[in-house]
């Protein structure tokens, strides 16, 4: 049982909730989760089953695409529907000032986390803190909003969708779009529709996951584990290559590498392993995949 599998999360639950309840349905002790989203958030979340919970840091870095809507007027302290209200204020702006003021956001932008948020400051995660009442100021992050699109307003609400790079808090974004409004505002709903190539279009639900198990049908829906490392280059070894990567050998490396981790494969197409560059013309095992995990 070793794949990536797309799931579409329900609000009301943490990540960590979806592994557990994966770990549930399946029966596959080995399950991972590729990024975190917040428990109201709802939208794509990448699993890792059994040996691909070994590649889950090449997925972290995905870009990804956000459907958001805000609410204006009403600040909280978690820059979220979930948090205590801080202030309100009158609303009166129109949608070209909401379009601007989105759009001034394009680029790479310094964007400073929430107080309630799962950064670590001394190996305590500060929304922790937050609870007992020690607000940290968090350092700002340098991030990078590709594309963000005004959808529709109604009322006092905004929705929008936006691209961005890993790391972005759209929670941040929210309470920074009502501080150059000069409304406040928070995020009220949040979906996650695309995890660097993983779309909320491949996504499955956990009702739908049960079911697929049910009818012994969970291979269908399981993606392979090279999916998560398409970014590298690949190389085709012959069996006795195969058999010394397996023993942790070295290999020679072919002229046309040019990344510095290479998909390795056996001459049945089969992935066998990650490799690494050393020096100028050599690949050393990184990662081994077992056939008969």
């Amino acid at each position: 049982m070793d794949g990536l599998l797309v799931i579409n999360k329900p609000s009301g639950k943490s990540s960590h909730d979806l592994v557990y309840a994966v770990r549930r349905i399946t029966g596959e002790n080995r399950v991972g989760h590729a990024g975190t989203l917040d428990p109201m958030a709802t939208g794509v979340l990448v699993l890792c089953l059994g040996q691909a919970v070994r590649v889950s840091e090449y997925l972290i870095d995905h870009d990804k695409t956000y459907r958001a809507r805000v609410r204006l007027g009403v600040e909280t302290d978690t820059f979220d529907a979930a948090g205590r209200v801080v202030a309100t204020r009158g609303v009166d702006v129109t949608a070209d000032d909401i379009g601007v003021a989105l759009n001034s956001f394009l680029g790479k932008i310094s964007q400073r986390p929430p107080a309630h948020s799962a950064v670590q400051r001394g190996g305590v995660r500060a929304y922790k803190l937050a609870r007992q009442g020690i607000v940290l100021e968090l350092a700002p992050r340098e991030v990078e909003i590709y594309s963000i699109r005004l959808r529709e307003v109604s009322g006092d609400e905004v929705e929008f969708d936006v691209h961005c790079s890993k790391g972005t808090f759209i929670r941040s974004l929210a309470h920074d779009l009502g501080q150059k409004l000069g409304t406040g505002a928070h995020l009220a709903r949040l979906t996650r529709l695309a995890s660097g190539p993983f779309t909320i279009e491949s996504s499955m639900t956990l009702d739908e996951l049960e079911a697929a198990v049910a009818r012994s049908e969970l291979a269908r829906y399981l993606l392979p584990i090279e999916r998560a490392l398409l970014g590298f280059d690949a190389v085709h070894l012959d069996n006795a290559s195969v058999r010394g990567v397996r023993q942790g050998r070295f290999v020679p490396m072919p002229a046309h590498v040019n990344t510095l981790l290479v998909r390795a494969y056996d001459e049945q197409g089969g992935l066998i392993a990650l490799l690494e560059k050393v020096g100028v013309d050599m690949l050393k095992p990184k990662k081994v995949f077992s056939a008969n995990d």
